[in-house]
């Protein structure tokens, strides 16, 4: 079976949501492998307008098996209001297909606050950030005291 890896280059918005979708038409597995909610790409089937910003666009296919791989950065309040609204617009069961890594890292509330305040220091010299904690929750997991998503499952961590 081959593999198909597609590589952004552009930083942004370059339309890799599109190119994704586009080949999970014979894909198995989609695989996020990095990333967080910061961005988005939107389906429309069926008339169906679906924004996702942590599920892979694989989800909206029968059959294929979408998976959060251990580098995404996961803020579980917008994955719980993503997986409830693509159920409730397609009537799909999502967890069924999806596949989340206990490995990925938590976007927790002092991230998005550090973010913003960090942002809001900068004054002119704004770098643009979305303030989502995304950069501040990828910095928590690199100095490995980040919490992850199967320390909510170990209850000597909760």
């Amino acid at each position: 079976m081959a593999n198909v890896i597609l590589i952004g280059t552009q930083w942004g918005d370059e339309g890799k949501g599109k190119i994704v979708d586009l080949l999970t038409e014979w894909a198995e597995v989609v695989v996020r492998f990095q990333g967080g909610n910061n961005a988005g790409h939107t389906l429309v089937i069926e008339g169906q307008r679906y924004a996702l910003h942590l599920i892979p666009s694989g989800i909206m296919r029968p059959g294929k098996t979408c998976v959060i791989g251990s580098g995404v950065v996961v803020d579980l309040k917008i994955l719980l209001e993503e997986i409830e609204l693509i159920q409730k617009q397609s009537g799909r069961n999502v967890l069924s297909q999806l596949i989340l890594s206990d490995e990925a890292h938590l976007i927790l509330e002092s991230h998005r606050r550090l973010d913003q305040a960090r942002e809001q220091q900068r004054g002119a010299a704004k770098i643009g950030t979305t303030g989502r904690g995304i950069g501040p929750a990828y910095e928590s997991k690199m100095a490995r005291w980040g919490l992850r998503l199967g320390d909510l499952l170990a209850s000597e961590v909760v």
